[in-house]
């Protein structure tokens, strides 16, 4: 496979920087132009990457409300590794 054959990546409106309760995120959502289903990235402050792809969401709205969902149900604890809650007393 050369770079011509690499997938174009396609972001949603969606894609956004985000800061919550003074925690910073880089929330994006994506898809490829040979792949249909929408990909859920949320990146800390600390470069800890968060994915939800499994299954691929059906439309990037519905990867927008996962993203929410997840923060009403388990806070931004959920975007953070062991290590980095303890550091940052969560």
């Amino acid at each position: 496979m050369t770079a011509d054959d690499d997938p174009e990546i396609i972001f949603s409106d969606y894609t956004q920087s985000v800061v919550i309760d003074g925690h910073h995120f880089d929330v994006e959502i994506y898809r490829t132009s040979i792949h249909p289903g929408w990909i859920l990235s949320v990146e800390n402050q600390f470069g800890t990457l968060t994915v939800s792809d499994n299954p691929p969401f059906f439309g990037d709205g519905l990867a927008w409300r996962a993203f929410e969902e997840i923060l009403r149900e388990e806070g931004i604890k959920a975007f953070y590794n062991k290590k980095e809650r303890r550091k940052l007393g969560l």
